[in-house]
């Protein structure tokens, strides 16, 4: 996959084949540009996308729930086509709408329902399906970061949590957002580990004649869990404010440090472990062990 720094992707409104739109956002301008459309299903037109994710593979992944019950896809990176991967087994298509996902490090899938506020394991080649258990708090976005799994609150829950993959269970970080979020917002952490979030249909400020279905970009303190609202997503080239209902917001695939702790450095002078080091030593060490012994003949 390649593409910008400082970039993801996002779904937006129906294309021109009726199909839903897949765009790319540039960050720091907060600009949206079309790469295309998702296309079909089995025959079917897609017309929903949600949870959009990039997996340690580096696909982009999304759900949706054409064509009868709910099916991971991926997304083609250069004109948003889908691609079939699997079933998802024991999930309806009337779910699909308002799942969230998030890779982890070991390529496990999660995925969040914000209707029943259930969270599932998934395995993404069969489509199997285990129920982790309830989270007890409407999460409308995942994210995963240094061996964390984050659940991003929205659609009137303006909270920042952590989720046990063990048990589901949701911890809240800090006081809140400080921010009113009426709708759903999605989240995805960027290679250095900014967690940006997209407020879906978002107008920070109220009764100002501004159309609907405008989108905002913000970023989430993982620490303290406040929100700071950077701006609204506009449009690259002349730049007016860009009403489409997006949702989904992919950045980078997880990130598998260990916390941010960097490894020792090697020890000043350490012989190589590799092979040919190895070799070089025996040989020296054979060497040496020859002079001395002609030395001590030669007494």
């Amino acid at each position: 996959m390649c593409r910008a720094q400082g970039s993801a992707y996002t779904a937006g409104g129906p294309a021109a084949d009726g199909t839903q739109a897949i765009y790319l956002l540039n960050l720091s301008a907060r600009t949206a540009t079309p790469i295309g459309s998702v296309g079909s299903l089995n025959g079917t037109p897609i017309t929903a996308v949600s949870g959009l994710t990039i997996g340690t593979d580096k696909a982009l992944y999304a759900v949706t729930g054409t064509g009868g019950g709910a099916s991971l896809l991926t997304l083609n990176t250069l004109n948003g086509k889908a691609s079939f991967v699997s079933q998802l087994r024991g999930i309806d298509a009337a779910t699909a709408p308002n799942l969230s996902m998030s890779f982890d490090c070991d390529g496990n899938l999660w995925m969040a329902s914000s209707s029943s506020n259930n969270l599932w394991q998934i395995t993404p080649g069969s489509g199997d399906a285990r129920s982790v258990g309830n989270l007890g708090v409407k999460i409308t976005g995942l994210a995963f970061r240094d061996k964390v799994l984050y659940g991003i609150g929205g659609a009137g829950n303006g909270n920042l949590y952590t989720i046990a993959t063990d048990t589901a269970k949701a911890t809240a970080i800090g006081g809140g957002y400080g921010v009113n979020v009426p709708n759903p917002i999605d989240a995805s952490f960027d290679g250095s580990g900014t967690l940006w979030s997209l407020l879906r249909n978002f107008n920070g400020n109220l009764n100002n004649g501004l159309p609907n279905q405008l989108n905002s970009l913000g970023q989430i303190n993982p620490k303290s869990g406040a929100m700071n609202t950077v701006g609204t997503i506009a449009e690259p080239q002349t730049k007016p404010l860009f009403p489409t209902p997006m949702s989904g917001l992919a950045i980078s695939s997880p990130s598998c440090s260990s916390g941010g702790v960097d490894p020792p450095p090697p020890a000043v002078g350490a012989p190589s472990l590799s092979l040919a080091g190895l070799g070089t030593l025996v040989l020296s060490l054979l060497a040496g062990a020859g002079i001395a012994y002609r030395r001590q003949r030669s007494h």
